[in-house]
């Protein structure tokens, strides 16, 4: 839930950095959602990246 909340932070600064897009004017604007939705992507996939898998995979 954390990675969601930050990645979509980090969507908008992206957003307003990259594009000029001042998100909260346009909450309900669906490139505010595109943008959230990258950012949390792109965390997750840092996240990811960065622990790994740590399962374990044995087979009983």
């Amino acid at each position: 839930m954390l990675i969601g909340i930050v990645g979509g932070l980090l969507g908008g600064w992206l957003g307003k950095v990259i594009f000029g897009v001042d998100s909260i004017d346009g909450f309900f604007d669906l490139s505010t959602w595109i943008a959230a939705v990258v950012g949390s992507l792109i965390l997750l996939v840092l996240y990811r990246l960065v622990t790994g898998n740590r399962r374990s995979h044995r087979h009983a």
